[in-house]
């Protein structure tokens, strides 16, 4: 399965933005401006959901993603790159946390009316991070607006239940010359479902369509 690091590292920003407690409590709501970035090889895009593509991949951003594709080239010996501050979301989004008892912290994200830009991928893309991916495609596809959810049920990955896991989101999108889409996404996993050597998981469910908005 192709490496969707910034993915967990996105998760990690979220947690701290959380600021959940260790312990078993009620749950936990809040309002925080996170951003979602989502790959999309089906269709050749990647979608940059509550903040743009020039406000997100700053240099400090884009030096992190290289440090990466470096790192993994050298044999991942080194430590892993140290992590930048990334830009806040343009909305706030709704956040529910609940710690389970045994320490397990279940997480939650919704949103609507954010703002969404498209942008092709590259020719052999290093799927490391969204701002290498597409910086050398064709540009801007598409932008609009549209709604994000996601799910979480262990995301500091404790270890004390099967961690399943994955977002989804739905966008009306306008090109430059006019024309109108419907975009959508959904990414679902669980870590202790069945993976092949030479296969994704079986319960791996990855798909996205694009269609012409009538």
């Amino acid at each position: 399965m192709k490496k969707r690091l910034i993915l967990g590292l996105l998760a990690g920003s979220l947690m701290a933005a959380m600021a959940v407690p260790a312990t078993a409590a009620p749950p936990e709501k809040s309002q925080i401006p996170f951003t979602i970035q989502h790959l999309d090889e089906r269709n050749g895009l990647v979608a940059f959901m509550n903040i743009g593509r020039e406000a997100y991949c700053t240099p400090a951003v884009v030096d992190f993603e290289k440090a990466i594709i470096k790192w993994l080239a050298d044999g991942m010996v080194d430590p892993f790159p140290d992590e930048p501050a990334f830009t806040d979301g343009i909305k706030d989004i709704a956040v529910k946390t609940k710690v389970t008892g045994k320490g397990a912290i279940v997480g939650q994200a919704r949103g609507s009316g954010l703002y969404i830009e498209l942008w092709d991928l590259e020719d052999n893309p290093p799927i490391v991070g969204p701002c290498t991916d597409t910086d050398g495609g064709d540009g801007l596809f598409a932008k609009g607006k549209g709604s994000f959810h996601g799910k979480d049920n262990d995301l500091e990955g404790t270890g004390t239940r099967g961690n399943a896991f994955g977002d989804q989101g739905r966008a009306s999108v306008t090109d430059g010359n006019g024309n109108g889409y419907q975009y959508s996404w959904l990414f679902r996993l669980n870590d202790r479902c069945y993976a092949p050597d030479d296969g994704p998981p079986a319960c791996l469910l990855d798909t996205s369509t694009l269609r012409a908005r009538n």
